[in-house]
């Protein structure tokens, strides 16, 4: 224990004592040797993810709707957000388009799948797209859904992140669409139809594959995240989500 000052001793010292000194700090020195971390620390561990929606159960199109992917996917998204309706009623409730095929004048003219069913869900058709099937859906079950048709794919993987299951456009197995076919609709638009066009719905993510209830099946499959991503951009980044 230090020894301790008189306190008349400890005036006298706090009276007389000069201005205490100033202390300079020396610079840095220079291409000093920074210590590199120890080898036995180990290596944070790589970040992994997972997300899967639950209670997602997937329908088949078939027999009923062999051309039906589209109102299928939209009807698991309509049970899920809680409306008992079935495929049927789905197909039933949207809009209609003539197949296309070549008028007098040697043009191919038929609907657009931007705006309706192109041909029949259950007999011989193409399909439809994000709109339409947003328009539907939207009037079944007002203010519930939102078209995020356009959204980066990075923002599309985030709505699984949030527990909410979206509906989206790409391919059967995921090939590379193709271009099939090139008609005009009745307002002398262009149509590109790209084969084989699906729709399905994405429940669920990892680093290595997407999960999706895939209406061709009735099972949900697993198709590989990067194959998954570059199909879904090729065919419109098309979404439908939950608000």
């Amino acid at each position: 224990m230090p020894k301790p000052i008189a306190p008349a001793f400890e005036q006298a010292l706090q009276t007389t004592a000069p201005n205490p000194p100033v202390i300079v700090l020396s610079e840095p020195l220079l291409n000093e040797p920074v210590p590199l971390p120890s080898a036995d620390v180990p290596a944070p561990a790589p970040v992994e993810h997972h997300y899967q929606v639950p209670n997602t159960p997937a329908l088949s199109q078939l027999p009923e709707l062999p051309n039906g992917c589209e109102a299928v996917a939209a009807t698991m998204l309509l049970n899920w957000a809680g409306l008992p309706i079935t495929k049927e009623e789905v197909a039933d409730a949207l809009p209609r388009g003539e197949m296309p095929a070549e008028n007098e004048d040697g043009a191919f003219v038929g609907g657009n799948p931007e705006d309706v069913f192109v041909g029949n869900p259950y007999e011989a058709g193409y399909g439809i797209y994000h709109k339409p099937i947003y328009s539907t859906m939207n009037q079944l079950m007002p203010g519930r859904f939102k078209d995020i048709t356009g959204a980066s794919f990075d923002a599309l993987l985030r709505t699984i992140e949030a527990g909410k299951p979206t509906m989206i456009w790409a391919t059967e197995h995921m090939d590379t669409p193709y271009l099939d076919l090139e008609w005009q609709d009745e307002q002398d638009r262009l149509v590109e139809w790209y084969q084989p066009e699906h729709a399905l719905l994405l429940t669920g993510w990892d680093d290595d594959y997407a999960y999706m209830n895939d209406p061709m099946t009735g099972q949900q499959e697993a198709y590989v995240l990067s194959d998954f991503k570059q199909v879904w951009e090729l065919m419109g980044s098309q979404a439908i989500t939950l608000n």
